[in-house]
C-alpha cells in the first residue's frame, strides 16, 4: 500500500518524494487510489479551513481551487481540455487522437475549463456544510471516477502512453477502491452523499460509452478528464 501511495504522489502531484517505485504499482495500487485522493484532498481542505478564517468563504473556495492547481500541476485539467478538443472536433478517430496529443489548447478545451470553473465557483453558495469536508472529498471522488473507467479498459492508442499503465485492472480492485468514497459520502452527507456518488457512478457509465463510441477505448487524457467530470457530478449531486 505504501509503495502505491508514494507512486501516486509522484504521479499525480508536485510533492517530491525521492524514492524509486515499480511503475506496476500504478495498477496494483488501485484499491488504495481513493485513499490517496482523500489524503491529497485533506491538504486542500486544511488550506481552505485556514484561509476562510481570514477571508470570506467564497474567496477561500476560489483560492483553494488555485491551491489544487499548484498542488497537482493541473494534471487532470490538462486531460479535460485535451479530451474536449479531441472528442468534440467532429473528426475521425485517428485525427481525434492526434489532436489530444497536441500540446496546444483549442477553443473546445478552453470552453471545457471555463465551464468547469464556472460550475465549481457558482455552486459554492448551494453546497451543504461543512464545506471543508467537501474540499477534502473532491480528490477522492475524482480518483473513484478514474477507477470506474478502468473496468475492462481498452487502450485507444497503438503506442504506449500513461493510461496504459492501468491496463489489466481487475473488477475486484475497482470495487475495493469504491468502498471508501461510498462509506464517507454516506457518513458525511447521508442520503445526499449517496445520491452524489450514484451520479458519479452512472455518469461514469455514460461517459465511458461516449468515449468508446468516439475512439474505441481510453487514453490518458480521457481517463484524466473524467476525474474532473466526476467532481462536478458529485458537486451537482450534493445540490439536489
Amino acid at each position: 500500500m505504501i509503495q502505491a501511495l508514494i507512486l501516486y504522489t509522484q504521479f499525480f502531484s508536485r510533492i517530491v518524494i525521492n524514492k524509486e517505485v515499480d511503475i506496476a504499482y500504478v495498477r496494483k495500487g488501485i484499491p488504495v487510489i481513493t485513499l490517496f485522493g482523500l489524503l491529497l484532498g485533506l491538504l486542500s481542505a486544511g488550506w481552505y479551513y485556514l484561509v476562510q478564517l481570514f477571508l470570506p468563504g467564497k474567496i477561500a473556495w476560489i483560492l483553494t481551487l488555485l491551491f489544487d492547481v499548484l498542488l497537482t500541476g493541473g494534471f487532470h485539467l490538462d486531460g479535460l481540455a485535451d479530451m474536449a478538443d479531441g472528442l468534440f472536433s467532429s473528426r475521425k478517430k485517428e485525427r481525434m487522437l492526434e489532436i489530444m496529443k497536441d500540446s496546444r489548447i483549442g477553443s473546445n478545451g478552453v470552453l471545457a475549463l471555463v465551464l468547469y470553473y464556472s460550475i465549481m465557483i457558482v455552486s459554492y453558495d448551494y453546497l451543504p456544510e461543512p464545506k471543508w469536508l467537501i474540499v477534502a472529498f473532491l480528490s477522492m471522488i475524482g480518483k473513484a471516477g478514474l477507477a470506474l473507467q478502468l473496468y475492462r479498459m481498452t487502450y485507444a492508442r497503438e503506442g504506449g502512453g500513461s493510461g496504459q499503465f492501468f491496463a489489466g485492472t481487475t473488477v475486484g480492485q475497482i470495487a475495493l477502491s469504491q468502498v471508501l468514497p461510498i462509506f464517507l459520502s454516506f457518513a458525511a452527507f447521508a442520503q445526499k452523499g449517496l445520491i452524489a456518488y450514484a451520479l458519479v457512478f452512472f455518469g461514469a457509465i455514460v461517459y465511458r460509452g461516449f468515449v468508446y463510441q468516439k475512439i474505441d477505448g481510453h487514453t490518458g487524457d480521457t481517463l484524466g478528464a473524467f476525474v474532473e467530470i466526476a467532481q462536478i457530478l458529485f458537486i451537482v449531486g450534493l445540490m439536489i
